[in-house]
């Protein structure tokens, strides 16, 4: 490592929090002390008081088998954020791959090639960027009307690859211009030749800090929708008391715990479980901070190491 990578504080603390969740994300359901979808109606006294979770929420550090308190559902809640990170991530990695892909097979089809293929492309670009990606996904998921995978990786794929494509596309074509390009133009390599031996390998050195970037975008926006209710799942009604009526719902959950999930029916945690409300919005926020960081610190290592061979001689471009 170079003497100028040990002050990329940025890289350090992404790198840090990111692999912290990654482990988190493997062995968090084996370090789980409870099953994060069983609701507790066990009766805990403590202090002359007696706690029924599935009734009451029992609030952090006042029973000590739950660490966290118990969710608005009565359910352990640091079971379930045990849980929640690896679905999370999943969601967030498939989402972020496909925009990646996307972005970059089009974004090189812009830059490359001209005529009505690069207009087209340039126009779908500039829609994806003109249509606010929260309010696109929450249309397709009511258009649609269920919260499968599927649903979810459309409504966030559909627009979020254009800033890729963007950069991809930029890319492209400064590095169109550079003379290996045009040797390696004379010499009879292929468009596709081209665009994998000269002009990728161009583009690598920034993927890692444009994944990074993604997926704190992405998983931004699956917290959002999460808080307005649409989530992965069915969602069930929960009973609870309430003053003098014996039941009434008091909100909404689903089995399964997943970290936008748990940020469904704040107002009704807020009320109930404000600890609950805390926490996961603590995860999901270091989290995306851990992203950001992770992809500024790449941003300065990518910026370094241009500027390093930028000082050295361009090896000459032979016969292939």
């Amino acid at each position: 490592m170079n003497k100028r990578s040990t002050h990329n504080y940025p890289l350090w603390i992404g790198l840090s929090l990111t692999s912290l969740f990654l482990l988190v994300a493997v062995f968090g359901p084996r370090l789980a002390p409870h099953d994060p979808v069983a609701i507790i109606t066990d009766v805990f006294r403590i202090g002359g008081r007696a706690y029924v979770p599935s009734v009451q929420p029992v609030p952090p550090l006042t029973v000590e088998q739950f660490a966290l308190g118990t969710d608005i559902g009565g359910r352990d809640l640091f079971s379930r954020l045990l849980w929640a990170v690896r679905p999370t991530l999943i969601l967030c990695f498939i989402i972020t791959a496909l925009r990646i892909a996307l972005g970059l097979v089009l974004g090189l089809a812009a830059g490359w090639f001209g005529g009505a293929i690069s207009r087209l492309i340039e126009i779908l670009i500039d829609v994806s960027l003109a249509v606010p990606i929260l309010l696109f996904a929450l249309a397709v998921i009511s258009f649609v009307g269920d919260h499968e995978l599927r649903t979810f990786v459309l409504a966030l794929v559909t627009t979020g690859w254009a800033g890729t494509a963007v950069f991809v596309r930029n890319s492209t074509l400064l590095i169109k211009k550079e003379p290996y390009i045009d040797g390696a133009r004379a010499l009879g390599a292929s468009p596709g030749r081209i665009l994998s031996r000269h002009v990728l390998p161009q583009l690598w050195p920034a993927l890692p800090a444009l994944i990074s970037f993604e997926l704190a975008a992405t998983l931004l926006v699956i917290g959002e929708l999460g808080f307005l209710g649409l989530f992965i799942g069915e969602a069930f009604v929960i009973m609870g008391t309430s003053g003098d009526i014996n039941e009434t719902a008091i909100g909404i959950t689903a089995n399964y715990p997943e970290l936008a999930q748990m940020m469904s029916n704040f107002w009704s945690k807020m009320i109930r479980t404000p600890w609950e409300v805390v926490f996961v919005g603590l995860a999901v926020f270091l989290l995306i901070f851990a992203f950001n960081m992770l992809g500024e610190g790449l941003r300065r290592e990518m910026d370094v190491t241009r500027s390093r061979r930028w000082r050295r001689r361009r090896p000459i471009v032979g016969a292939e």
